[in-house]
């Protein structure tokens, strides 16, 4: 009870300083950092338990249906968010919280397969018509197809079905560097890219416009994550 307690008054919901809060309440520790990214050895630490044991409690914890924990691999650690908060605090309906939109606000890296290394598909993939502006020589046409994927399924999700009607088609165009200081400030890496993707109804109408920020990592051997 002490930790289901803890949680709670730890919660934040959009609260612009606080990353991910937005999407809805999301646990944070107040470390000044306005990430909500957490360790089992921090929460160890804070509520004298081993990481093991904490393990266990907000797995059962999830489990029971009190909370949302996602796990993202790496370092990277733990986001938590709470189930049921904010019908209980604010009588206002409780939403999904979806892992992918988590991975894309907190900005940690999605990893794409290597050319001509593409993993076999399970399920029959969508070819999206993709008009690209000159000057994103930097992604393939196949990774573009996956990044199209992955943010189909989570906006769909949302309510925006545009990804599933054969109508729709996508422009993809750069955004300039000046643009995107606010947000690229802690890299000196000149390779990101910051990407415009507009979505167009049948008629080239546009009807909905996302900001992509793309740059390749290197570990071992060059691979490009998104």
């Amino acid at each position: 009870m002490d930790v289901v307690l803890d949680l709670w008054m730890s919660a934040v919901y959009n609260d612009p300083q606080v990353q991910g809060s937005e999407i809805g309440p999301v646990i944070y520790l107040r470390n000044g950092s306005g990430n909500p990214l957490v360790t089992y050895s921090e929460l160890g630490a804070r509520w004298g338990l081993s990481k093991a044991t904490v393990s266990r409690v907000l797995k059962k914890l999830s489990d029971a249906g009190y909370l949302s924990l996602m796990t993202f691999p790496g370092r990277h650690g733990n986001v938590i968010y709470l189930q049921n908060y904010l019908s209980t605090m604010f009588q206002i309906s409780d939403v999904m919280i979806d892992k992918e939109e988590v991975a894309m606000v907190l900005n940690i890296k999605l990893e794409l397969p290597a050319e001509g290394n593409q993993p076999e598909v399970q399920e029959p993939v969508t070819e999206h018509e993709v008009t690209i502006s000159e000057g994103l020589c930097c992604v393939s046409k196949s990774h573009i197809q996956i990044i199209l994927e992955k943010m189909a399924k989570l906006l769909t999700a949302q309510g925006i079905s545009c990804f599933g009607c054969p109508k729709s088609k996508y422009k993809l165009s750069p955004l300039s560097d000046a643009c995107g200081e606010m947000y690229i400030h802690h890299t000196r890496d000149v390779s990101i890219r910051r990407m415009e993707l507009t979505i167009l109804c049948g008629d080239d109408r546009p009807v909905a416009t996302f900001e992509l920020t793309l740059s390749p990592c290197r570990e071992n051997s060059m691979r490009r994550k998104n």
